[in-house]
């Protein structure tokens, strides 16, 4: 089970954004990788999304990883640690050969990589070259590794924090503060832990309704009610994907990834966009605890 220290921040709101005084970090396009000489050498061709006639004058190489946006899309960009539906084409920077692709969409979230920063403030809809080094691919010094080549496409980002409208404050329920990045702090409050479950809306969104046998993309943390620790949260790695049915994650490869079927039926009717505050006693592994969920979106 994730732990790590709970955020225990005291205020008079149910749910503060913290945006005035600082900026969302995971927005800023620093660190993002530079086009250059090897990433320019790549074109592909083909609607975005299908499988494209990728050409490149091999051998292509480079010490240090680099992107080159082919086509830019109109949509927002590409913020770290958001989740994204992608295509791409991975291409022999020595022979120039396509040695995979998927034309069908998959879920990718973006981190620290070299693609995550390859695809970061690219806008949804666009199509991007990523040569990365053999440094950044894990290829050993001196073997005269090849540059791997990425093509990739942004078919789809799903929400990177819920952005619904923020509800009035509900007396007795637990304090929630959000920094920049929308990962909320949580401050329990005084009183013996839950026996039953209870909810409440933080932010409402407007976006598709989550049905209880939906597939729905989730940021949430967890804080135990009696020890005052984060028992897990998605925002330590990346959103979830969670199957309503079951509980399971398609994602957090760990015990502690089925989620409490009693916390999430409290999402079932719930929009996209939204962000609820759920009490639960204790469920299985989980001890009684405060959740915060984000719902991203419904795949």
């Amino acid at each position: 089970m994730r732990r790590a220290t709970a955020l225990v921040v005291a205020a008079g709101l149910a749910a503060v954004v913290l945006t005035g005084c600082s900026s969302n970090p995971n927005a800023s396009c620093d660190g993002a990788l530079p086009s250059g000489k090897a990433s320019d050498l790549v074109s592909a061709t083909g609607k975005i999304g299908a499988t494209p006639k990728v050409e490149v004058p091999a051998p292509v190489d480079t010490s240090t990883s680099q992107r080159t946006i082919l086509t830019e899309g109109t949509g927002e960009k590409v913020q770290r640690n958001q989740m994204l539906e992608i295509t791409y084409s991975v291409v022999n920077g020595e022979t120039g050969e396509v040695a995979g692709s998927s034309s069908s969409t998959q879920l990718y979230a973006t981190g620290t990589d070299a693609i995550g920063k390859g695809l970061l403030c690219a806008p949804v809809g666009s199509r991007v070259a990523i040569v990365v080094s053999p440094k950044d691919s894990g290829a050993q010094e001196g073997t005269g590794s090849p540059s791997p080549i990425y093509v990739i496409d942004v078919v789809k980002a799903f929400l990177p924090a819920a952005n619904g409208a923020v509800r009035p404050a509900v007396s007795g329920f637990p304090t929630v503060v959000l920094a920049p990045t929308g990962q909320p702090g949580i401050t329990i409050p005084s009183g013996s832990a839950p026996t039953a479950v209870r909810s409440e809306l933080l932010k409402e969104g407007d976006g598709a309704a989550v049905a209880k046998d939906s597939q729905v993309v989730l940021q949430y943390t967890a804080v135990g009610w009696e020890e005052k620790n984060v028992v897990t949260s998605s925002w330590t790695t990346s959103p979830d994907l969670v199957d309503m049915s079951t509980g399971s994650s398609s994602l957090q490869q760990q015990s502690s990834s089925v989620l409490p079927q009693a916390m999430l039926r409290e999402l079932v009717g719930k929009k996209v966009g939204s962000q609820v505050v759920v009490e639960t006693p204790k469920d299985g592994n989980f001890p009684a605890a405060a959740w915060v969920v984000d719902i991203l979106g419904v795949k």
